[in-house]
């Protein structure tokens, strides 16, 4: 099967924008055969971590909200499997949580994951993820989607910053035949190339196979320039790079995975790195 990774950005206070960008690429990716499309951190808000959570905290939407609704009803329309960001509001919550849900090409919708560790303020900034959100558990959640000729894919999910932990890679690779990475927000500490090497050591070492989709391009929302990378890849459980973003080639990244190499028979018979 084919897997996509969609950059999208940058982000502005209208989503119109982002989400012709999403129904366009998703468009695309379901032309070109995939079965998966990933898509970024928070994938049609802006980022807002340093700025003051009041002016924000209405973004969050409820598991069945108008943002849902439209990636299951987008799901559907092209008969993909769908991964996506969400703020997520819950009853009886002060502070959503940083969600990725997974639509399946019938529509139904699923959490996979939920961001749970939250950076700290950036240096000069007053605000965090931690004053707009709260951590979501630490386990992970694999949840298998089907495909036209019977083929399976379990699938689970990080959320942007949970990717840095050896720890939260075992729990969402348990169970699981790919991982999905949600990512959003500025890394400048990292060198060239950095991301690639991250991803693919993790996938290899977990023996899953992974799909990443960022936010490329630069953001005014908190008054000053907050730029993305976009960097977006799938990887093989070998950890070989299958297909990544260029900047010069935008849309989507997609790369083919062989399903008969991920049962944990074969899966476990891989060298580690």
């Amino acid at each position: 099967m084919r897997v996509a990774a969609l950059p999208v950005g940058p982000a502005g206070f209208d989503p119109d924008s982002l989400w012709r960008e999403v129904e366009a690429g998703l468009a695309e990716a379901a032309a070109a055969g995939a079965g998966l499309a990933v898509l970024p951190e928070l994938t049609v808000l802006p980022y807002v971590a340093g700025a003051d959570p009041a002016c924000w905290r209405h973004l969050a939407e409820p598991a069945d909200g108008p943002t849902a609704r439209r990636m299951g009803a987008l799901a559907r329309r092209h008969g993909l499997a769908v991964v996506f960001g969400l703020s997520l509001s819950e009853p009886g919550e002060a502070l959503p949580l940083n969600a990725a849900f997974l639509a399946q090409p019938d529509g139904s919708l699923v959490r996979i994951a939920a961001k749970h560790r939250l950076p700290p303020p950036r240096p000069g900034e007053r605000f965090g993820e931690a004053d707009h959100f709260r951590p979501g558990p630490a386990e992970g959640r694999a949840v298998r989607v089907g495909f036209p000729g019977g083929v399976s894919l379990r699938v689970s999910g990080l959320v942007c910053y949970d990717r840095r932990f050896p720890e939260a890679w075992d729990a969402a690779a348990d169970g699981a035949d790919l991982v999905a990475i949600l990512v959003a927000g500025p890394a400048p500490q990292d060198p060239p190339g950095f991301f690639t090497t991250e991803l693919a050591g993790h996938a290899r070492r977990c023996r899953v196979a992974a799909a990443a989709a960022a936010r490329h391009g630069t953001e005014h929302g908190l008054g000053r320039p907050v730029r993305h990378d976009g960097d977006s890849l799938v990887v093989g459980p070998d950890g070989r790079v299958l297909a990544a973003w260029r900047p010069d080639a935008p849309g989507p990244v997609i790369g083919p995975l062989a399903i008969d190499s991920l049962p944990d028979s074969v899966r476990l018979s891989l060298p580690t790195a």
